[in-house]
């Protein structure tokens, strides 16, 4: 006869038998954990796994170990412990030993660091820090932090110093890559030769910014807009301790690579003419999420030994749009305030439906003598990206209250990656805006009658296209498109309020 379970029906979870016994030992569990100490309690992980080492298969418990290990890098280090347990947990967390010296401690890993602190009479004197094999030098940085005992953003600072260069690199390699790192700042050196927006944009190379004790080297690749506005103004704009701080840049990295890569070889003149390979991938690596389109991205493979690092996949427009819900045509109008004809702008919504654009956070070069030229698609993508965004700057949605009605040009706007087209009416003919990139890595501009494709006049795709390019404002360049005595503009009314209610003081 057949076996027969009596099963419990699962109706109220509240008084499930089986429901309370898991709370009772989970909680069982708590109580245990919070007595135990971070060091205990990997010991406490460990021996656990042991005991499921039946039920849980190899790579399992070793993916739990190296989270355990992950874990450790990243716990803040308790700057209320004793000193010598500071300095344990510090080298432990940066994969390190450490020894007691007659003078202080010393924390080092092979061929990576080497951290020495003197200590007198309980307080923090010296560090002297020397970075894969390089000379040792005091950091002046690194002491102040340990004397304002900030011991784990130092222990943050030198984790990223040392991620420049990947450990798993033969001695060889990692030679011929430090050799490389050197070329290049000479290089840049001799191009970034003031502290200015000028250098950074008409530099092939961007603005470097050296690097500190505690600091890899950082390249300026591209301002925004507002520095443009600026520098019209000033004829150059002296960059600051904040501007760094918020300007896109990025750092190299140096990363193990199962093919061999090219570097420029380390010579007195600074020439890139001559290369070496090394079986190491050039990272560059960014301060912050790159938005490309899936275009851009295509052309970015010519350069990269693999696939850009991808954080996720999007539209680009409706990316930069935020919480606005797109689900017709787009239809917003500008906020001129100064007599100018208004603009109702309406974006074609099948320029949202694209899903191939991405966020990308690191590029891997196969030869570093190219990264100029992808600094170059890093600078026109962001300018077009900027073009949709002085939309969204200078419009509201044509939505909810409105205060009184103003004549405006309706514009219909398709947004693409290599044509943007922005087609308006005139008593005479329908005019067409077609807004590419160029050849010199700006953007160029041609307004021609839609009938029969013919330019209007040299005289307005010269201007348009040096206002495009000196505010990476699409309306503002329009203004100067549609204020010419021989465009005869269509105009029609729509509402416009004098501010967006999610601004207003009154709303």
């Amino acid at each position: 006869m057949d076996s027969i379970y009596l099963l419990e029906q699962r109706k109220n979870k509240e008084v499930n038998l089986e429901n309370i016994d898991d709370e009772m030992r989970m909680e069982q569990v708590r109580q245990a954990a919070s007595k135990l100490e971070w060091a205990s309690l990997g010991q406490t992980v460990r021996r656990n796994l042991l005991d499921k080492r039946n039920t849980i298969d190899a790579d399992a418990r070793l993916d739990v170990l190296k989270g355990i290990s992950f874990m450790r890098t990243k716990m803040p280090i308790d700057e209320t412990l004793p000193i010598e347990e500071r300095v344990k947990a510090m080298a432990e967390s940066l994969g390190c030993g450490h020894t007691k010296t007659s003078c202080g401690w010393v924390i080092t890993r092979a061929e990576e660091l080497y951290l020495e602190i003197t200590i007198n009479k309980e307080k923090m004197t010296t560090v002297v820090i020397s970075l894969w094999d390089e000379p040792a030098f005091h950091s002046p940085d690194a002491t102040i932090l340990l004397l304002e005992n900030k011991w784990t953003e130092l222990r943050n600072l030198l984790a990223e110093m040392l991620l420049t260069y990947d450990k798993e690199l033969n001695r060889d390699d990692r030679f011929k890559c430090q050799s490389a790192m050197e070329m290049l700042k000479r290089l840049f050196n001799q191009y970034s030769s003031d502290n200015s927006y000028v250098a950074v944009q008409r530099s092939n190379y961007g603005y470097y910014l050296p690097p500190e004790d505690l600091r890899p080297g950082r390249v300026y690749y591209t301002v925004s807009p507002h520095y443009r506005t600026v520098c019209a103004k000033k004829q150059a704009y002296t960059m600051t301790k904040e501007d760094f701080d918020v300007l896109p840049y990025f750092e190299f990295r140096f990363q193990k690579h199962d093919k061999p890569c090219h570097l420029p070889e380390l010579t007195s003149i600074s020439e890139w003419s001559e290369t070496v390979e090394a079986n190491a991938v050039i990272v560059m690596k960014f301060s912050s999420g790159v938005l490309v389109s899936e275009s851009t991205r295509k052309k970015l493979a010519e350069f990269c030994a693999m696939s850009p690092s991808i954080r996720h996949y999007t539209n680009s427009y409706r990316y930069l749009t935020g919480e606005i819900s797109i689900e017709n045509a787009v239809k917003m109008v500008t906020q001129f305030d100064d007599g100018k004809a208004q603009h109702l702008y309406e974006i074609d919504r099948t320029s949202f439906h694209n899903e191939g654009d991405s966020v990308i956070s690191e590029v891997y070069l196969k030869r570093l003598q190219d990264f100029h030229l992808v600094i170059a698609l890093l600078r026109t993508e962001s300018m077009h990206m900027n073009f949709w965004e002085s939309l969204m700057a200078s419009c509201y949605e044509k939505q909810g209250m409105q205060d009184h009605v103003v004549g405006a040009i309706s514009m219909n706007v398709s947004l693409s990656r290599t044509l943007t087209t922005i087609n308006f009416m005139t008593k005479y003919a329908p005019i067409s805006v077609h807004i590419t990139d160029s050849e010199t890595g700006e953007s160029k501009v041609e307004v021609v009658n839609s009938f029969n494709k013919q330019k209007i006049a040299d005289r307005i795709n010269e201007i348009s296209t040096r206002k495009l390019n000196e505010t990476w404002s699409i309306p503002i360049m329009l203004t100067h498109v549609v204020s010419e005595d021989d465009v005869q503009l269509v105009k029609i009314k729509v509402p416009l309020r004098k501010e967006n209610p999610e601004t207003s003081t009154n709303h």
